[in-house]
């Protein structure tokens, strides 16, 4: 489980901003809140945001940082590393980015992070974590790396790492243990964007008729969204098999049809023909998200919202919310404009983040409901109307329009 990530000199991101799936200490819907290696933790966040307010660019940063980490085993030498640094101030282009992360897996909890510009590294660190205390298993800087007793499979390999090549990936290489498992964490953490459902498709498409179990969660998941189809099933004959994704994927949709005699039978319509955008993208994601609830793992989705109606949205959070149908401690974060969701029924203040740049350098500033203060002093209490507030700017992150 993911428990905070910290980006800095990245895209809009100027200063250093931590995002967190801690939860606080508030009262409400304490069921959806999970145990993981002694710390409490959140199945689901929102991200708000006007557009251009940075909440992409968060979302962002996390597959930045993963794609960093899993190229650097093939980074040639003399390679530059890819980077997105704060372009509006003069002196941040030159400084390098940074990402801190702290996640649990396989019964431990690990920070690890590093910073970089676009010839080297110039800092790396990996810690266990243990009721927020850590322990150090190595850390890099100007003056070279530095590796403890507790990680022994780091030790004689710090000359062998190149200036622009992440030492966790070159002991990972070399099948340490620990570096293996850290890579793994990266591997299965899915970032991906809603508005472009259509690129996890065929992925959806081979998983929901796979000959195996797990296609039938997928097939529950669409299910439960009430889409308005009887069934799904995929291509069974050669006029269905023709298509762009070949004979295996291509799927088609069952609806109850009126006989002559007021009896209904059920015909088969191919999905791109019958079904709407929504109930496509719903059909393209459920791949994905099956997978992540069955294997507690994290997906993060920018733009959930697109296409979908409020109430399938809110399905899928209360999907992942809920112990009963995300039983193995999954998480869902998201980005979103629907203020349909901003309703304590369906989260806790904690979940809720917030976007704002700052109107003087348009750096971006990151901050959960649960510590936004009214006037006097008082955190937000849980029984606010948020959707009206975030509306009216009590919260700031909401355009800034002009008469």
């Amino acid at each position: 489980m993911l428990l905070s990530f910290t980006v800095g000199n990245f895209r809009s991101f100027k200063e250093n901003k931590t995002f967190s799936m801690k939860a606080a200490s508030i009262q409400e819907h304490k069921d959806f809140v999970r145990e993981s290696e002694g710390s409490k933790l959140l199945p689901v966040a929102a991200v708000y945001g006007a557009n251009s307010s940075g909440k992409s660019n968060l979302l962002s940063a996390l597959r930045m940082m993963k794609d960093v980490l899993l190229s650097s085993v093939k980074t040639n030498p003399t390679e530059k590393l890819k980077t997105d640094t704060f372009k509006l101030d003069e002196e941040h282009p030159q400084k390098p980015t940074l990402f801190d992360i702290v996640f649990s897996t396989n019964g431990t909890t690990y920070r690890y992070g590093f910073e970089y510009t676009e010839t080297s590294i110039t800092g790396e660190w990996l810690y266990t974590v243990n009721n927020d205390r850590e322990k150090n298993l190595f850390i890099r800087n100007s003056e070279g790396i530095g590796v403890s007793k507790d990680f022994p499979e780091g030790k004689d390999k710090e000359e062998a790492t190149a200036e622009n090549r992440l030492f966790l990936s070159l002991v990972a290489q070399l099948n340490g243990k620990t570096s293996l498992a850290v890579m793994k964490w990266f591997e299965d953490l899915r970032v991906m964007s809603g508005a472009y459902d259509s690129d996890f498709q065929k992925y959806s498409y081979d998983y929901l008729f796979a000959d195996d179990p797990k296609s039938q969660l997928a097939q529950t998941f669409i299910n439960k969204m009430d889409l308005g189809f009887t069934s799904i099933r995929k291509a069974n004959t050669e006029d269905d098999k023709k298509g762009p994704l070949g004979s295996e994927s291509k799927p088609k949709t069952g609806h109850k049809v009126l006989r002559k005699d007021g009896s209904f039978t059920e015909a088969f319509f191919s999905n791109d023909e019958m079904e709407s955008e929504g109930t496509k993208k719903i059909i393209n994601m459920s791949g994905p998200i099956a997978d992540t609830l069955l294997n507690g793992g994290i997906i993060v989705i920018d733009e959930l919202d697109a296409k979908l109606h409020p109430l399938l949205t809110k399905k899928i959070i209360d999907t992942f919310n809920s112990p009963e149908t995300n039983p193995y401690n999954a998480q869902l974060i998201f980005a979103t404009h629907d203020t349909n969701l901003l309703s304590n029924k369906i989260f806790r203040r904690d979940q809720i983040w917030f976007a704002e740049k700052n109107r003087e350098d348009e750096s971006t500033d990151i901050y959960p409901l649960s510590e936004i203060k009214e006037q006097n002093g008082d955190k937000i209490r849980n029984d606010r109307v948020y959707e009206k507030d975030y509306i009216n700017g009590k919260y700031g992150a909401i355009p800034y329009l002009r008469g």
